[in-house]
């Protein structure tokens, strides 16, 4: 009797284990920002990407190579491409999973770990000293690991950036300029249960900069920006899941101007955001939807400068945040997409009047201001696939495509799994 219970305590143990290592539903590893794109950017949306804000999903996406091809720079053929990168993350035991990833500048996340210098305090430092002697950040590395104990998955993740500028005359002193940015981020992924999964994530970034002269005080900017995002999936049946999710960012730093007389300590401008919704997702073996309606509040202030401007503010309130995406197999080796993505915001925003008054505007803002449909498809091959959103304008130019010049690609993606 006692081995019977033993046996059976075991193969649920066993069973919770392989669960864990298909947290989600079973489904292709494919994907990268061409599809998040080309599925209206859902955040209620499960993707590689999902990586760079919580490292857990390194159980879910383990053993895959991807990247992305990026946005064509111009209307021709060129090397290179806007928001490329390239990842790996791999098993190396069937608990913890290790990876890396390289970026650019232009990454095209919503505010990750990988992200760099998202507030533009590289540009703050070079207009308030009167030079462009920093040098912006443009190549960030991110390592990342997660480690799964049962149904419960434990992510973590570091990132760093650095620039450095310097002058040497033959006499005298000279100049030091520096940037850099420290990034991390927590997650966890797990299965509460059989009907709830629970996603959580932390990020943290600190860039950085400092400015040395020998006529003056050193300049130091500091700046700290951090982001909580929380989604819940709950299975209501065997298609249908409904996903609330929330989501915090906040920023705030303070500035240290050196001259020759001394320093001068301000703060820099702020921001407070927060976005919640409740979304649904519905998955068959051939076709997934995913979308619902979301609320956003941003807070923006810029401190007051003594005899020059008041404080000013900026509120935007969003409502409804639309996003929508849907996909599904039209061949073995073809998947199409279709998304769709709307704002409607409420914008206040102050400006100066005097040193100690300011005017207010107030008006109603619609995103994206064009257009709102996106469009996708997928390719797969075997272990390989390559994800493409596509310029909706080559389907209204119809048999002009044969001679047009134009891209038919917006955005690529490409990965392996192995």
């Amino acid at each position: 009797m006692h081995k019977r219970i033993f046996y059976i305590l075991l193969l649920i143990v066993l069973c919770n284990s392989i669960i864990s290592a298909q947290i989600f539903y079973k489904h292709s590893k494919s994907g990268g920002f061409a599809r998040v794109k080309s599925m209206g950017e859902s955040p209620f949306l499960t993707d590689p990407t999902d990586l760079m804000i919580n490292p857990a999903f390194g159980t879910t996406y383990s053993n895959l190579l991807f990247g992305d091809l990026g946005q064509t720079i111009a209307n021709n053929f060129e090397a290179g491409g806007i928001g490329q990168f390239l990842s790996v993350n791999f098993n190396v035991t069937k608990e913890l999973t290790v990876g890396a990833t390289l970026v650019r500048k232009d990454f095209q996340s919503t505010l990750s770990v990988a992200n760099l210098d998202p507030f533009g305090i590289v540009d703050e430092t070079n207009s308030a000293i009167g030079t462009s002697g920093l040098v912006e950040m443009d190549n960030n590395w991110v390592i990342m690991s997660s480690y799964s104990l049962g149904t419960h998955v434990f992510g973590i993740g570091i990132s760093y950036a650095a620039t450095s500028a310097e002058t040497k005359p033959a006499t005298g002193g000279g100049i030091k300029a520096d940037a850099k940015q420290l990034g991390f981020n927590l997650g966890y992924l797990g299965k509460l249960t059989p009907r709830i999964i629970l996603d959580l994530s932390a990020i943290l970034i600190f860039p950085g900069t400092t400015y040395e002269t020998p006529q003056s005080s050193e300049t130091k900017f500091d700046q700290s920006v951090i982001r909580i995002r929380g989604r819940g999936f709950y299975k209501t049946g065997t298609k249908f899941t409904v996903v609330p999710y929330a989501d915090i960012v906040k920023s705030s730093g303070s500035a240290n101007l050196g001259d020759a007389t001394g320093v001068t300590t301000t703060d820099l401008p702020s921001l407070f955001h927060v976005q919640f919704g409740v979304g649904v997702s519905y998955k068959t073996d051939n076709f997934l939807f995913t979308g619902g309606p979301s609320l956003g509040i941003t807070d923006e202030k810029t401190p007051a400068v003594s005899g020059v401007s008041p404080e000013l503010t900026k509120t935007t309130n969003s409502f409804p945040i639309w996003n929508f995406g849907a996909e599904w197999f039209m061949a073995d080796w073809l998947i199409g997409r279709i998304g769709y993505k709307s704002t409607t915001s409420t914008i206040s925003n102050e400006t100066v009047a005097s040193p100690t008054n300011s005017n207010e505007t107030i008006y109603t803002a619609f995103t994206p201001s064009v257009g709102g449909i996106t469009l996708g498809v997928g390719f797969k091959f075997s272990n390989f696939f390559l994800d493409a959103a596509v310029n909706e304008d080559v389907i209204r130019q119809g048999l002009n495509n044969l001679g047009g010049g134009g891209a038919t690609f917006a955005y690529v993606s490409a990965g392996y799994e192995f």
